[in-house]
């Protein structure tokens, strides 16, 4: 297991909180000579944008981050996820609980626990227990989770047949190539259900680490959802310098006119987790 790797999304081009996690990422796996995978999460086809992933590749590509390897996309993998929920059967069942039912309740009730056999219109969720699941984060530190008293039993497949992201998530990033996910703080909360899944297919836990998340000043997240503006590639080196600054590497006086590789290769000689701020921070938007 010797890469790392970045998972964006095609619903939009990247915004400076999305460079960040890619940036991070990046500078991880060339701090410990690992490769640096690209993968494109485009399992959910009702919010994919047309040319969106060109727009990210061209975005990396100008900002310096060079990925290793053909690009991945997860709508090539779909016999790899099917396979998956195949495996999970004893641990699975179908449930046709809308989400009014379950309006007000932030742990499932089990309600359609005992439903075993196929059903049509129906979600597949996993069965959890109450094993608690431990991990030590390499920027928050040591996490533990029990998914019976947070969260209960969750989707792997989705009411319209779609594949669900932590399903799909936990099968690729439990890869043999992968051994350590750098992404985002927004994506903490999910890890405990992947180490779940990926126990469950027996497949190899990746080391994690969250990095900050980048928020406006009255406390939203950097997102598309709150309009979060694309990062422009002409100002790709000044891009760098803000994410890393986030990242707890202010770039010198010196280097604010260097180039993208000369940036990152500077904070790649430099790069500790350990430096890496576990608060949210503050942009200017």
């Amino acid at each position: 297991m010797t890469a790392g790797r970045f998972a964006p999304s095609p619903t939009g081009p990247l915004h400076l909180g999305s460079l960040l996690a890619a940036t991070a990422s990046f500078l991880d796996a060339r701090a410990r000579s690992y490769k640096w995978r690209l993968r494109i999460d485009d399992l959910d086809v009702h919010r994919n944008q047309p040319g969106a992933e060109a727009e990210i590749l061209h975005a990396l590509e100008a900002h310096d981050l060079i990925w290793d390897g053909p690009v991945q996309r997860q709508s090539e993998r779909l016999p790899v996820y099917e396979n998956a929920l195949q495996q999970l059967t004893d641990q699975s069942f179908y449930c046709n609980c809308s989400r009014r039912l379950l309006a007000g309740q932030s742990i499932y009730p089990g309600t359609c626990r005992d439903h075993r056999q196929p059903r049509s219109d129906c979600a597949v969720r996993i069965r959890v227990n109450e094993q608690p699941i431990s991990f030590d984060d390499g920027v928050m530190g040591p996490q533990t989770v029990r998914l019976s008293d947070t969260l209960g039993d969750f989707i792997i497949r989705r009411r319209d047949g779609l594949i669900a992201y932590q399903l799909a998530t936990a099968v690729d990033d439990g890869d043999d190539d992968i051994s350590h996910v750098v992404r985002g703080r927004d994506l903490l909360d999910n890890t405990a259900r992947q180490i779940f899944l990926i126990d469950a297919l027996s497949l190899s836990v990746p080391a994690y680490a969250h990095v900050p998340t980048l928020i406006h000043a009255n406390g939203q997240k950097l997102s598309k959802q709150h309009g979060a503006q694309p990062i422009e590639s002409r100002h790709a080196s000044k891009n760098i310098s803000t994410v890393l600054a986030a990242l707890g590497f202010p770039v010198t006086p010196e280097m604010r006119e260097a180039t993208c590789s000369s940036l990152l290769d500077w904070a790649t000689a430099r790069w500790q987790l350990e430096k890496i701020p576990r608060r949210d921070i503050v942009v200017e938007t």
